[in-house]
């Protein structure tokens, strides 16, 4: 399973996508979202960020009340994975990472010493 990372700049505004090898997202295992992370895991020596949000491997969304890993089905009025106004039940996944995470969502809190466009290369506007 390929785990893929999108780092977001709040600085700049742009988005720099990166896909993990196995031993790199098993960093990521059993964090949770809302929790600082240290991204020396991805060469980015010097930076932290947040994780803000991720999906699961079907493509559901991660919402940061559910406790665990897994898809939970809840009832749901708005946020993440409805449209706003309609209470519909709904399958989310759980706030922590696991190795059925397909995507995991950072946004930079603290910068290292080399710019982003450096190590990452590839952006998205």
């Amino acid at each position: 399973m390929e785990t893929k990372v999108v780092v977001s700049d709040p600085k700049t505004g742009k988005s720099y996508n990166k896909s993990l090898s196995a031993d790199e997202a098993l960093s990521l295992s059993s964090k949770r979202l809302g929790e600082e992370i240290d991204l020396s895991f991805m060469g980015l020596d010097g930076y932290s960020a947040v994780m803000s949000g991720g999906s699961y491997m079907t493509g559901t969304p991660m919402r940061k009340e559910i406790e665990g890993i897994g898809l939970k089905k809840i009832l749901i009025e708005k946020g993440v994975g409805n449209k706003q106004g309609i209470r519909r039940r709904k399958s989310v996944a759980g706030n922590t990472v696991s190795q059925f995470t397909s995507q995991v969502n950072l946004k930079i809190t603290k910068y290292g010493p080399r710019a982003l466009d450096e190590v990452l290369g590839t952006k998205k506007e």
